[in-house]
């Protein structure tokens, strides 16, 4: 079984705006909605568009946490979430002519009784399941490293997709796939990497013990480095227009999830899921993933 973990998750409330935002102004929005939001969350909702059942997991808590789950339980999916009395945070998302503005909140402290709630239940998974830890991890080192080292020990299928602090202390734990865009690539070597320095430095790391990794590269396509060597796909042109960027990088570890079950090439089904997703407004469906897909087929 997967299972994805967002330990920070949100409720994220997207306006959509006519123009650009003014600063010390009132801004109206024309539209707006909430949809439950988190890295891990954001793969959990992609996986279900393409037909492949996952759990999600994670922190939450208060009236938001309860919006959360009521609406992940609308959508099919299973949740094993450890439960607090802290609100899960709110985060803005500002929309206007396809480009979002984001303002997340930082998400509340976790303690010691809830942080073993949660090794415990990342503690029964076995080599049979697929761990992704994903999205922003806002605690100390040590808290980190346990949650990375539980994963370890369990013998899942460890994918990462972090940021920061986080990102970089997983690599010692070896993680089975990672993900990071160039930025977040070029944070890990502590170096400006270019984008035809890219292969070189996703090499590196599957030199060092990852098997997989996929560097994203926006609108230019994404990188894909194994033991194989590495390769690069664009993005191809659909005529469809962008609607909404949050959410594709995630998409695209599902997308790279349901190529390997479907037995498909994983890499270009990640980059075709990555697209699709930003040329839905919320989530990705199926029907877009498609469209996007069968234009590599040609």
């Amino acid at each position: 079984m997967i299972y994805t973990y967002t330990l920070n998750p949100s409720i994220d409330h997207y306006i959509f705006l006519n123009s650009e935002i003014s600063q010390n102004a009132t801004n109206r929005a024309y539209k707006e909605y909430f949809i439950c939001g988190g890295k891990g969350i954001n793969v959990s909702l992609a996986l279900k568009a393409l037909g492949i059942d996952s759990v999600c997991s994670g922190i939450c808590g208060g009236f938001t946490g309860d919006e959360l789950l009521r609406q992940l339980k609308d959508a099919g999916i299973n949740t094993e979430f450890v439960l607090t009395k802290e609100n899960t945070r709110i985060n803005t998302k500002a929309v206007y002519n396809g480009e979002v503005t984001e303002i997340n909140s930082k998400g509340a402290d976790i303690s010691e009784e809830t942080l073993e709630k949660l090794l415990y239940g990342i503690s029964t998974l076995s080599k049979k399941d697929t761990a992704i830890i994903s999205g922003s991890l806002p605690y100390d080192e040590t808290v980190i490293c346990r949650i990375f080292d539980t994963v370890k020990k369990s013998d899942a299928e460890m994918i990462t997709d972090t940021s920061g602090k986080a990102l970089l202390l997983s690599l010692k734990y070896k993680p089975d796939f990672i993900k990071p865009n160039i930025s977040e690539l070029s944070q890990l070597f502590d170096t400006n990497i270019g984008f035809e320095e890219v292969p070189f430095y996703a090499g590196k790391l599957v030199i060092s013990g990852i098997k997989h990794v996929i560097v994203s590269c926006g609108g230019c396509g994404a990188y894909y480095a194994d033991e194989n060597g590495c390769r690069y796909l664009q993005v191809n042109e659909t005529g469809l227009k962008v609607r909404n960027t949050t959410g594709a990088g995630d998409s695209m570890i599902a997308g790279y999830l349901y190529g390997r079950e479907r037995k498909l090439d994983p890499f270009v089904c990640a980059v075709s899921a990555g697209s699709a997703s930003a040329y839905c407004e919320r989530t990705l469906d199926k029907d877009t993933f498609d469209l996007v897909y069968n234009s590599y087929q040609s």
